[in-house]
């Protein structure tokens, strides 16, 4: 243990210092609520980095500029979200729910930054000449990070929601994921909260849905778009990634070669989903441009060998699937604090078991894989030995408790439709083909950094905390084949992309020694598959949403109550979901998903349309529903609908453009 010195105590400030840092701070609340646009230099910086970094540099002051950053960032990001979902359980999310937070989160900081609490270290003031020493030290970690977050702000600001002349274009995964994400945080913003499920009104939220909350957070105290948040803060925590992961490698490995090559496997490369693109053209498909831009190369549900199943981390934990973005980059952190701090400074240990537990609500996931893998470190690193192991024990378990209000409710809805299940092999590697199949599955679907990392594992002699990422990479693998905590199978993927941080950093050890021209080629054969799904995101033309539809989204945003309740079809993306308002279901998959039946839903969706404006009134108010919204689909299937226009019970309140919206008369009456 790291006893505490006479240093170890914050900088004496004097009392009229601290009295205008306060002063300062209320009044650079009280202008962020009166200008809103203001909150991008007052608010954000709260909300995304300073009281993180200040808690960061007291409590693990030996960690790399990287790590501290990267640290910081998620620390920031995880305070800020949890105290606005407190403050705004009394007093309702909004702006002034928003800035209180960041008002009392500074004020902590500032408070936290000077108190002499005799086991944290002092924040010292940074030199000119560190800052440059450190940044030339360091400088392979941030390149990495800003092209990493600069290539997914690419992607997603260029093709992430784009308007054609055919509609509103979501390129690749998201067009069906990123109005999911839309629905939640643009649902937030118009009151929805607490949350209920916005694509199945009147059903609480059981997701990890703080990644969109704090997308909610960051437009609204500000009062710009949410959709541009999204994409700047999703290549934020792509960075953040690539930072940590190098300070995790940098720690483990001791090395910086090993670091700056395992932060760009873990963030960069994938499997040889590539070698189905060779396939088409050995099969005689010419027009490479045209595949690339349609298919996806990465992981596809394409039926027949070679299957692809096992996403990379850019490819989906970057793109659509915010969760990830944000999960991911505190499950490395905690790992980190933990490998930093264990038996040498309990509040490290301390704030590594708080992000734990905030962890829950951003990545359901990565949540439960952070503890097995802190207890695979104290395992394989003779830490269970050291005398301060139960105090440590404590200090990083104790705070689970904060994770139970997100948590229990996601388990008992998911026991209760029967999701979690043992299970012999994941189904999506297609066992039933016998072992030569399975095997040839996971060889291409993990690639050569896999092939590597197992070598590094087998050979690597001499490679400090070897067995402890040899247990990470075998135990990450193992949970998929043996457990399911999902009704869809394929999620379970995600523990493949927690294991890819272990494999990163193996395979980066086995490359430190390697010619530059081979590592160079290694990791370019190997983030070809990435490189094809970005291409397939950014030139796509599935279009979420056509011009019509979207403008009747702008229509319902503008003059509907928030909180409005509207049938839909249960087609997955709607008008409602970006206008921010709550429909009764969706595609069904994504119900099931959450722990829901949707068949109910379902079956009264189609009474709506179908039996008549009497049985429609009945079944919608049975929903709380105000809204009917057609688009031009056919749930009645060639069967005549209720003809909602020339009933006494119904209103016409939108009609443009092959796009329609009734509200119950007696609503729109009172």
């Amino acid at each position: 243990m790291e006893p505490p010195a006479t240093g170890d105590a914050a900088v004496t400030t004097s009392a009229s210092v601290i009295g205008g840092l306060l002063l300062a701070i209320v009044a650079g609340g009280l202008v962020a609520f009166a200008v809103p646009i203001a909150s991008i230099v007052l608010i954000w910086p709260i909300l995304f980095f300073i009281p993180g970094w200040v808690v960061v540099r007291r409590v693990a002051p030996g960690l790399p500029a990287p790590g501290t950053v990267g640290i910081a960032i998620v620390t920031s990001v995880y305070l800020s979200a949890h105290l606005v979902n407190v403050i705004a359980r009394v007093d309702g999310f909004g702006r002034l729910s928003i800035v209180l937070s960041a008002v009392l989160l500074a004020i902590g900081a500032v408070l936290f930054a000077i108190l002499p609490i005799r086991w944290l270290a002092p924040i010292r003031r940074p030199t000119r000449a560190l800052i440059l020493a450190s940044a030339r030290r360091d400088a392979p970690a941030w390149i990495v990070a800003v092209a990493v977050g600069l290539f997914v702000l690419l992607v997603l600001g260029s093709n992430g929601w784009n308007r054609t002349p055919e509609g509103y274009v979501s390129g690749g995964w998201n067009w069906s994921d990123f109005l999911v994400h839309v629905s939640i945080g643009a649902s937030i913003a118009a009151g929805n909260f607490p949350p209920e499920v916005p694509y199945f009104a009147g059903a609480p939220l059981t997701y990890h849905w703080f990644a969109d909350f704090h997308g909610a957070i960051t437009s609204t105290v500000a009062g710009v778009g949410l959709i541009p948040v999204y994409f700047l803060t999703s290549a934020l925590f792509a960075g953040v990634l690539a930072l940590v992961v190098w300070a995790l490698a940098l720690r483990l490995a001791r090395s910086r070669a090993v670091a700056t090559i395992a932060a760009v496997i873990a963030c960069a490369t994938g499997g040889l989903g590539w070698i189905r693109l060779v396939g088409d053209v050995i099969a005689g498909n010419t027009d490479i441009m045209k595949m690339v831009g349609t298919t996806s190369y990465d992981n596809t549900w394409i039926a027949g060998w070679p299957y692809f199943k096992i996403a990379s981390v850019f490819g989906t934990g970057f793109l659509p699937h915010r969760a990830t973005t944000f999960g991911l980059p505190g499950l490395v952190a905690v790992v980190l604090l933990i490998v930093v701090s264990l038996d040498r400074r309990p509040a490290g240990v301390l704030l590594a078991g708080i992000l734990a537990a905030l962890l829950a609500p951003f990545q359901f996931y990565d949540f439960p894989a952070t503890y097995l893998i802190v207890g695979l470190y104290v395992l394989f690193s003779g830490a269970w030995r050291r005398p301060t192991v139960f105090r440590d024990a404590l200090l990083f378990l104790g705070p689970v408790v904060l994770a139970a209000p997100f948590i229990v409710g996601a388990i008992v809805q998911q026991n209760d439709i029967g999701a979690f299940k043992f299970v012999l092999g994941w189904s999506e590697a297609q066992f039933s083909d016998g072992p030569a199949a399975v095997l040839f599955f996971y060889a291409t679907n993990l690639g050569i950094p896999f092939a590597l990392a197992i070598v590094a594992a087998i050979v690597g002699k001499g490679m400090p905390y070897r067995w402890f990422l040899a247990a990470w990479v075998v135990t990450l693998f193992i949970v998929p084949n043996v457990v399911e905590v999902s009704a869809v199978a394929f999620d379970m993927n995600k523990y493949f992309q927690v294991m890819w941080i272990a494999v990163a950093i193996l395979a980066a050890w086995l490359l430190r020694t390697w010619r530059p021209r081979a590592v160079v080629a290694v990791l370019l054969v190997s983030a070809m598959s990435p490189i094809l799904i970005a291409d397939w995101h950014m030139r796509s033309h599935d279009v979420a949403l056509s011009l019509p539809q979207e403008a009747a989204a702008e229509w319902i945003a503008a003059n509907t109550p928030e909180r409005s309740v509207f049938i839909t079809d249960a087609f997955i993306n709607s008008p409602v979901d970006l206008a921010g308002r709550l429909r009764i279901s969706t595609f069904g998959p994504y119900v099931s998903n959450l722990g829901y039946d949707p068949a109910p839903r379902e079956a009264d969706t189609k009474v709506v349309y179908c039996d008549g404006p009497d049985a429609a009134a009945d079944v919608m108010a049975k929903y709380q529903a105000t809204y009917v919204l057609s688009s031009g689909g056919d749930p009645c299937e060639g069967a005549p609908s209720t003809d909602f226009s020339s009933s006494p019970k119904f209103e016409t309140v939108y009609d443009k453009d092959g796009v329609e919206v009734w509200k119950l008369a007696s609503v729109a009456r009172s």
